[in-house]
């Protein structure tokens, strides 16, 4: 059978749009991972970080998520966070633009904790983020 071509999930006029929100550029391997991963899952879904706490990502978010809770976490003072993804309960993923975390990867724990320990950074980076994911060794793919 034929194999088509994929279009990226989201374009750049898109990312562009997100640029704007958080007042500064996204990262080109960012753009990159969600124009192939937006909207989806895989089996590398596990992510250990320095404490040696598990996360899990359930799905990456779709444009129109991105920019929903983007503007959702500026109009709640939550500062310029872009939340990509989110793990199985419902907590965000979030790649920072905010001086002092400006590039790390932080989790969003909105349910369960004060805004005083809502946010927590997991990852110096995105790329570092991307690849300590990992596949659950009690799952078969």
């Amino acid at each position: 059978m034929k194999k088509l071509t994929i279009r990226p999930r989201i374009g750049e006029k898109s990312f562009s749009i997100l640029s704007q929100l958080v007042n500064s550029s996204l990262p080109e391997n960012f753009k990159s991972f969600m124009k192939l991963y937006a909207g989806l899952s895989h089996y590398e879904y596990i992510y250990v970080d320095m404490t040696n706490t598990k996360w899990e990502i359930a799905q990456y978010n779709i444009f129109s998520e991105l920019y929903k809770l983007t503007s959702e976490f500026i109009e709640h003072g939550w500062g310029k966070k872009l939340p990509f993804a989110y793990d199985p309960g419902g907590w965000h993923f979030c790649l920072s633009f905010e001086e002092g975390t400006f590039g790390k990867i932080l989790v969003n724990r909105w349910t369960d904790h004060s805004p005083e320990e809502q946010f927590i950074i997991i990852a110096d980076s995105f790329e570092d983020f991307i690849n300590g994911l990992q596949r659950n060794p009690e799952e078969k793919a």
